[in-house]
C-alpha cells in the first residue's frame, strides 16, 4: 500500500507560483465552444473532443474541469502545463437519458482571465 502511494507522489506534477503570471495570463482558445450533435436516438452516447490552443505568452494550467450534470462524463484533460502555442484536448461523453432538445455544459477552471470558461454540447434526442 505504501509503495502505491509513493508512486503516485513521485509521478505527480506540481503547480508552482512561477507558472502563473497575473499580468500576462495565458489565453485559451477553443476550436469551438458549442458542439451541436444534431439528432441522436434516446440512449445514445455522444462523444466529442474539445480542442484548444494556448495563444498566450505564459503556460496554461487547467485546475479542474467539471460537468454541469451527471449525464456528462469527462474523459480527462491535460494535467501538466500547456506551453504557449501548444494544443490540448478535453474529451467528453454525453449520455442521452431524456428526449427533446438538450444543452449541457462543462466548466474549465484555469489560470486564464476569466478563470472559468464554459463549453456546450447541444442537440436533439429523439424517442424510440
Amino acid at each position: 500500500m505504501i509503495s502505491c502511494v509513493s508512486d503516485q507522489i513521485n509521478n505527480a506534477s506540481y503547480i508552482t507560483a512561477d507558472l502563473i503570471d497575473p499580468e500576462n495570463p495565458p489565453v485559451i482558445n477553443f476550436e469551438e465552444s458549442i458542439f451541436n450533435f444534431d439528432t441522436v436516438a434516446l440512449g445514445s452516447k455522444v462523444e466529442h473532443t474539445f480542442r484548444f490552443t494556448n495563444n498566450g505568452n505564459t503556460p496554461l494550467l487547467i485546475n479542474s474541469v467539471k460537468a454541469g450534470c451527471g449525464c456528462t462524463v469527462l474523459k480527462g484533460w491535460p494535467k501538466t502545463p500547456i506551453k504557449p502555442g501548444e494544443k490540448g484536448e478535453i474529451p467528453v461523453v454525453l449520455n442521452t437519458n431524456r428526449t427533446g432538445y438538450i444543452k449541457k455544459y462543462i466548466s474549465i477552471l484555469a489560470n486564464t482571465r476569466p478563470a472559468t470558461n464554459k463549453l456546450y454540447l447541444e442537440g436533439y434526442v429523439a424517442g424510440i
